[in-house]
């Protein structure tokens, strides 16, 4: 179960890619979002998989004042539960897995399924999803927030299984709870040739969502710090979101039109992750981000910023790619120019990033997949 499969990103090419693996083994399988609505799904499904949308669009309560958002909030709760229970009804599952999105629905949806087991699998950062409000924010919202915590922890009691993306937030959740199980990402591919595609020399390439966690500003006046040095490179983003145009005044104001270009989503990435000398990450925080993996199993290193909590457990610093302290601009920067300079290092990094990323497949993950749901529920 998920919100929405309407954007094209991370969580649910992961999500489908399982449903498809497990429908492939001979699993019955059934999709379940809440605020689909009319949009395609972004990536293809089994025939045997079934999705079905519970058509509730709690992002539509935005426009209400206060008062009528909460009215409309419980109304469009009451919906939920009672479309999900009839879903579970008449499609006896064995199991529900919530994949991300959930959290403030996680009680409704314990209710409408019970008594079937509930398996909460989280696709963010514990530091995230329990991020602390201070005495700034003001008093009503810190309570709120404590609330929140409290109810939250409370349901996560209520499910047979967490599951986690890496080890460090497997360890954080359980200061809470004993039934905490890891399971890294797989990767979507993993190229038998990368050398079918001819290098495209000097380009640094960043795919993802535009907005604030991603930090692609970051990347922007990393490279501004470089760029007057290294004429021959530049850097194309690959991806789309809210964060778009701030990007592009960006571009302006550094006057790097033409040095760092903007590019929409494309399905054929990794031939984009072929052509490209590195990949760069800048954000906030990551669970267990994606695209470090996709370009490795490319033979492309990666420079991130070592941010809680995924990256860390991805990249080995300065054998598989280069690791820049978080949040530190300066850094990052220098962590690109070494990349840069250090030619031949930089294609033995990649080499040693293909063979890591050779451990992500997804027949060597999805196999962990299919043993915990056979030795616990099927």
């Amino acid at each position: 179960m998920h919100r929405s499969f309407a954007l094209v990103g991370g969580a649910e090419r992961v999500i489908t890619d399982k449903a498809n693996y497990l429908a492939d083994e001979g699993h019955q399988l059934m999709l379940v979002s809440y605020e689909q609505g009319d949009h395609p799904l972004p990536y293809e499904l089994h025939p045997s998989v079934k999705y079905k949308d519970l058509d509730c669009r709690f992002f539509t309560l935005s426009k209400y004042s206060l008062p009528m958002h909460v009215y409309h909030y419980f109304l469009l709760k009451r919906r939920f539960k009672k479309n999900l229970h009839q879903v579970v009804k008449d499609y006896q599952p064995d199991v529900v897995v919530l994949a991300s999105d959930w959290q403030t629905l996680m009680g409704a949806v314990i209710d409408a399924v019970c008594p079937v087991p509930v398996i909460a699998e989280f696709h963010n950062t514990y530091e995230h999803v329990m991020r602390k409000v201070g005495a700034s924010e003001g008093w009503l919202k810190a309570k709120l927030t404590q609330f929140y915590y409290r109810q939250t922890i409370k349901n996560l009691g209520k499910c047979a299984q967490l599951v986690v993306l890496t080890a460090s937030d497997a360890r954080a959740w359980r200061q809470h709870f004993k039934n905490v199980t890891v399971i890294p990402n797989p990767v979507t591919q993993y190229p038998e040739v990368i050398n079918d595609v001819p290098k495209d020399p000097g380009r640094i390439i960043f795919v993802g969502r535009f907005n604030h966690e991603k930090r692609i500003d970051r990347l922007i006046t990393a490279f501004s710090m470089i760029a007057d040095k290294y004429p021959d490179w530049h850097v194309d983003i690959f991806g789309d979101g809210n964060e778009k145009q701030n990007l592009l005044n960006q571009i302006k104001e550094m006057k790097l039109e033409g040095r760092v270009i903007i590019h929409e989503p494309t399905k054929a990435i990794y031939d984009e992750y072929k052509r490209s000398e590195m990949l760069v990450l800048c954000s906030e925080h990551e669970a267990s981000p994606l695209v470090l993996v996709e370009a490795m199993a490319c033979g492309v290193p990666c420079v991130s910023l070592d941010c809680p909590n995924g990256p860390r457990e991805i990249i080995q610093d300065g054998e598989t790619g280069l690791l820049a302290k978080d949040g530190d601009v300066e850094d990052l920067s220098s962590k690109i120019e070494w990349l840069i300079v250090h030619e031949s290092e930089r294609q033995k990094m990649g080499e040693k990033a293909r063979i890591f990323a050779a451990t992500r497949r997804q027949s060597v993950i999805m196999g962990k997949w299919e043993s915990f749901y056979k030795g616990t529920y099927l």
